[in-house]
């Protein structure tokens, strides 16, 4: 599998050849939309494997214009492909869900964006928990743990030194809010504690597999007391924190900053409890981050 070779440009570089990029990709298919969607979508995706190789063969600004352009062309066509196809043949949610991972899995090779795999990843466990929220069987039932075991493998693949792989790990992770969603407007059910002990448990053999002799039982009970009495999205968010914190990356730090203030805002607010009772699990959590925070200034993760 070919590495990517994305080149490096500034961020405000890159935001501007993107705006170009995407205006340029809008513009060539409105001019060879009179095909149709099926034509219009092989057309842009021949577009993106020609624009992928123009930019492994060029550096500086023009390679990242075409690294950009074959970004667009090929997150358009993909998606034209997908719409025909589901409006062709009328496709159920078991077939979407073939046809995306088959996309996916023939354009991982070929497209080396980290985006574009990424987005592409993101969309093919989308289209399954799609599929298993549409079976209306008992399926539906273990969403949640769908979620939980998906955040796991995410959170595995982060360790993995092998660059092509963290695509797919950035692709899963936002895909595990879906279940997350489907309970907040009440389209699911939820076994909470179970969900989040199994999490727990997962992330206890995560510590256990890269602590190795360094592997602490204290930690490790911590971890199963704090997955039982919160939330699953409250231990996601901290777990990121904790590898954001480890690896000093910064997308980890501000992805899992945000995971974890909005699930601790969600489990105050599903307390069922008085305002006084809250404010002292907020005075006793204040506390504890503190100390965390001293103890951490202490050793070798503050930063």
């Amino acid at each position: 599998m070919p590495v990517n070779t994305e080149p490096k440009t500034p961020f405000i570089v890159s935001a501007l050849l993107a705006v170009g990029a995407w205006l340029a990709c809008a513009i060539t298919l409105v001019l060879i939309g009179w095909i149709n969607t099926l034509g219009t979508g092989v057309a842009a995706v021949v577009l993106a494997v020609v624009f992928t190789q123009l930019s492994r063969r060029m550096d500086g600004v023009a390679g990242a214009f075409w690294a950009q352009a074959a970004l667009a062309f090929s997150l358009c066509g993909k998606w034209l492909v997908i719409a025909w196809a589901i409006e062709k043949w009328s496709l159920n949610a078991v077939q979407i869900c073939g046809l995306v991972w088959g996309i996916t899995a023939l354009g991982y090779p070929i497209f080396t964006q980290k985006m574009d795999r990424a987005l592409m990843v993101c969309a093919s466990a989308m289209a399954l928990f799609f599929w298993v929220f549409e079976d209306h069987s008992s399926l539906a039932l273990y969403m949640e743990t769908a979620a939980v075991l998906l955040f796991v493998l995410s959170y595995v693949l982060f360790f993995v030194p092998n660059e092509n792989v963290r695509p797919v790990a950035w692709g899963i992770l936002p895909a595990c809010a879906m279940p997350f969603v489907a309970l907040l407007l009440g389209e699911a059910e939820t076994s909470l504690p179970l969900n989040s002990l199994i999490l727990g448990l997962c992330l206890c053999g995560v510590y256990f597999w890269r602590a190795r002799e360094k592997f602490h039982i204290g930690v490790s009970a911590l971890i199963l007391l704090v997955s039982y009495l919160t939330n699953s999205g409250t231990v996601m968010g901290a777990a990121l924190l904790a590898l954001a914190f480890s690896q000093n990356r910064l997308s980890l730090k501000i992805t899992g900053a945000a995971v974890f203030a909005l699930s601790l805002v969600w489990l105050y607010y599903q307390m069922q409890t008085t305002l006084l009772v809250k404010a002292y699990y907020l005075w006793a959590a204040g506390i504890i981050l503190l100390a965390v925070y001293a103890w951490q200034k202490r050793g070798s993760y503050a930063r």
